[in-house]
């Protein structure tokens, strides 16, 4: 599969050049909607992720009705089957695995330890962030064992402490997205239609002539991406975030300052472009 084929784009019914293009397609289940299942079944040849934002007896129903298809994964926030003292409700849990074949969660992982939680609920995916996010390697590895796939919000500064140097938050360049491919299952992104089919076309195509600010959202400083090393992707990947873990690297930082001087010097780095194949 080819990275540009695991990039999931939200499809809220309305215009998008890129519907057709998608191989993945994230959709938000609506009451209301009367096309949702004659667009189940017209897309077969897609990964659909159908996300239900609250319990619902008639939208069980529904799903139930399309559970012949196999094509499709149900999102829903872990807290649609939790009680009040947080525990499960096995009743709404159950409820959800009979209408579905595949489901997961669409809350974000950021430690170990809510993981192997996580694990006890048997999803088919799951959605990592934070600091998991630069141990995607040591993620794959356990993930693999339990049969769990990995999902990533790509164009999101994400971090635990919000006042995070941004090079420290994890996100993901389009120049990087091949870099990250093997380890996860599907790139999302966050933000409305229009931030959609911008994220799909620059993430498809593979790189961003431009300042990050302006494409990762919650990236709150102005850095020109041509103006990072080609290796940056690779870099994040390994590093495991060892800065908070005492120790001196100070890669990130030595970075920010290269693009800087490069910046000084009205100068940036030349991103290698990939052919189109015929």
């Amino acid at each position: 599969m080819e990275p540009k084929d695991k990039i999931c784009l939200l499809y809220d019914g309305e215009d998008s050049m890129f519907v057709k293009d998608a191989r993945q397609i994230h959709i938000i289940y609506h009451e209301e909607s009367k096309n949702f299942e004659k667009f189940v079944k017209a897309n077969q040849e897609k990964q659909l992720y159908i996300e239900l934002k609250e319990f619902s007896a008639s939208a069980l129903k529904r799903l139930r009705n399309l559970k012949e298809f196999t094509n499709w994964t149900l999102q829903l926030p872990l807290d649609m089957i939790l009680k009040e003292d947080r525990t499960i409700d096995l009743i709404k849990f159950n409820g959800i695995k009979d209408c579905c074949n595949k489901y997961m969660f669409t809350d974000r992982i950021g430690n170990w330890e809510i993981l192997q939680f996580m694990f006890l609920l048997h999803p088919s995916e799951v959605y990592v962030t934070n600091m998991l996010g630069f141990c995607l390697e040591d993620v794959k590895k356990i993930c693999d064992k339990q049969e769990v796939g990995i999902r990533v919000i790509a164009n999101f500064a994400q971090s635990a402490w919000e006042q995070s140097p941004n090079l420290t938050k994890f996100f993901i360049r389009p120049e990087d997205l091949d870099v990250y491919a093997p380890y996860v299952t599907g790139f999302d992104f966050i933000g409305d239609s229009a931030i959609q089919d911008v994220c799909f076309k620059v993430y498809s195509r593979g790189y961003w002539y431009g300042d990050l600010k302006e494409l990762i959202i919650g990236f709150n400083e102005s850095l020109d991406s041509r103006m990072l090393p080609q290796q940056y992707g690779e870099y994040r990947m390994n590093c495991k975030k060892r800065c908070v873990q005492g120790s001196k690297c100070h890669l990130c930082y030595s970075m920010k300052m290269f693009a800087h001087q490069l910046k000084e010097v009205n100068s940036q780095i030349i991103p290698k472009i990939k052919q189109e194949k015929e």
